[in-house]
């Protein structure tokens, strides 16, 4: 009889310390709940749009992204920021060349040329791995946006305690 009523103790205190969780997602998905305002990226030949609107630079899409709160998806867009900072950096090359060259001095122009297109090289390689950061978090925010999670939950009521089971369904793009 001791037993029963050792079990029945531990089971009530067990759900109510799981009744105190909040009841979302965040039971069964790592980190914060997905906001349900946010809504997905579509991309069409560069373009992203975001409900509807045509957003003009990648740039834009920081805010939807630091909403989701996705350390993936932030990763990838710090990634793209670096490229993309890095890119303008080696695009100013060619004047700082021209900029620190002794007055009295003669510009060798097969210098000059090197630098100046070596620099422009540098910076469409740099832009094309940068938007394909860019890419790679917007595919992961849709990806994260798609996942629908159900799972088993104790819900506080006023007087009552319910239960639900369910189920964990996820959509891959």
């Amino acid at each position: 009889m001791r037993s029963v009523h050792l079990i029945l103790f531990f089971l009530s205190v067990l759900g109510t310390a799981l009744a105190q969780r909040p009841a979302d997602s965040t039971f069964y998905r790592p980190g914060p709940a997905v906001p349900a305002h946010l809504k997905p990226i579509e991309r069409s030949f560069g373009s992203y749009y975001y409900g509807g609107k045509r957003l003009r630079s990648p740039n834009s899409l920081e805010i939807p992204f630091n909403e989701l709160n996705d350390p993936i998806v932030n990763r990838h867009f710090r990634t793209y920021r670096t490229f993309v900072v890095i890119g303008q950096v080696v695009a100013a090359v060619p004047l700082i060349y021209v900029l620190t060259r002794n007055r009295g001095t003669y510009t060798r122009s097969g210098e000059y040329w090197t630098v100046y297109f070596g620099s422009i090289g540098a910076t469409l390689g740099l832009s094309l791995i940068g938007n394909s950061k860019v890419r790679k978090a917007v595919t992961e925010y849709n990806r994260s946006l798609a996942n629908a999670r159900f799972g088993f939950s104790i819900q506080p009521l006023p007087g009552t305690t319910q239960t639900a089971f369910g189920v964990s369904l996820v959509q891959r793009l």
